[in-house]
């Protein structure tokens, strides 16, 4: 879990990471597991993820580290 001053990330062995926005209280998924049907199988669970000033960054079991604007 990170937080930055609007919103926090949350990433426990899923293959998305959640994003919650503190001001007006939505939650949303990011990363390319993100839009997939319920019970497909994804991307490498996200083992870290960080968020400052609307950008996160997740690193994967596998080794992938990807960059994101939310």
């Amino acid at each position: 879990m990170m937080f930055d001053t609007r919103r926090i990330a949350t990433a426990v062995g899923e293959d998305v990471v959640k994003v919650y926005d503190k001001a007006d209280g939505r939650q949303w998924d990011c990363g390319p597991g993100a839009d997939l049907e319920e019970g497909a199988t994804g991307p490498a669970a996200v083992e870290k993820v960080r968020i400052k000033d609307g950008y996160m960054v997740e690193g994967r079991k596998s080794g992938v580290v990807a960059a994101w604007s939310c």
